[in-house]
């Protein structure tokens, strides 16, 4: 399995990334600390250094994994959900970039909280309509870029539609997404899967991406998830792909990130 390591040009509020500034110099502390890749988080593609970073990950024998795209959501409010035309079709451009961004570099692009909220029971049926049109139209352009898209189920607190594994996979399913798979975040499905391992081997087949942090959001071994009995049900499932460490920076964020890479290949040696 791939090992990737979460970084962010900004950290706001308590957001579970364990690196914080320039790209490049995140590129050169993930290979240090032995990860394989690393995972990109930003609010617009456009604003990226993208030959600095190309330089680094060349430089260095790091791969770009994914590329996440909540900050579009969280910094600048976009959503592919927006009751509003104009707000919708500003998030549909920006996720056109983040593919054409993603493709230059041969990584998948997240597509988690930019979904929205359902502003009421009542919306959900609308919301879920303008959903549908939004990723059908992304996959296309996402099949012509030859990028994948990921989509995260996110747990009830921070979205709330399509928060399980399964009803992501039958979104998927019900649109005929063929460029978009399903990303297993161990958190969110912590709170919301009735049964971990029972929804792993049900979704396996969509699963292409996986995020690991342990029930309270830090790294492997900080909380009571058990984080070794589900990776190993992920490996007996036939998952074989990238393990990101998407987990709060605590007690600090290179200890978060050595202590994450440690946990995990601790876990996986056996595999």
């Amino acid at each position: 399995m791939i090992t990737s390591m979460t970084i962010t040009d900004q950290i706001r509020g308590s957001a579970p990334f364990v690196y914080e500034g320039d790209f490049a110099a995140g590129v050169r502390q993930a290979a240090q600390l032995g990860y394989d890749g690393v995972e990109l988080h930003l609010a617009d593609p456009d604003r990226a250094d993208r030959e600095g970073l190309a330089g680094a990950l060349k430089d260095h024998g790091v791969v770009l994994t994914a590329v996440g795209t909540g900050r579009a959501y969280v910094n600048d409010g976009l959503s592919i959900t927006d009751p509003d035309p104009v707000g919708r079709q500003a998030a549909v451009a920006r996720l056109e970039r983040f593919l054409a961004f993603a493709g230059q570099f041969g990584a998948k692009i997240i597509v988690g909280c930019m979904r929205g909220n359902a502003a009421s029971p009542d919306e959900l049926p609308a919301a879920l309509e303008r959903l549908g049109q939004s990723m059908e139209h992304l996959d296309r352009i996402a099949g012509n870029e030859g990028v994948s898209v990921v989509f995260e189920p996110i747990n009830r607190y921070e979205n709330n539609f399509l928060c399980t594994m399964a009803e992501i996979s039958g979104f998927i399913q019900a649109c005929g997404l063929r460029h978009t798979g399903l990303l297993a975040d161990t958190f969110h499905m912590n709170i919301e899967e009735a049964d971990l391992f029972a929804s792993i081997r049900a979704n396996a087949a969509n699963i292409q991406y996986v995020h690991v942090a342990d029930s309270n959001r830090r790294y492997p071994g900080q909380g009571h998830l058990p984080v070794a009995a589900v990776l190993k049900e992920l490996h007996a499932a036939g998952y074989e792909g990238v393990l990101s460490a998407e987990c709060l920076p605590w007690p600090g964020k290179e200890e978060a990130a050595a202590g994450w890479l440690h946990a995990v290949k601790a876990i996986t040696a056996s595999f």
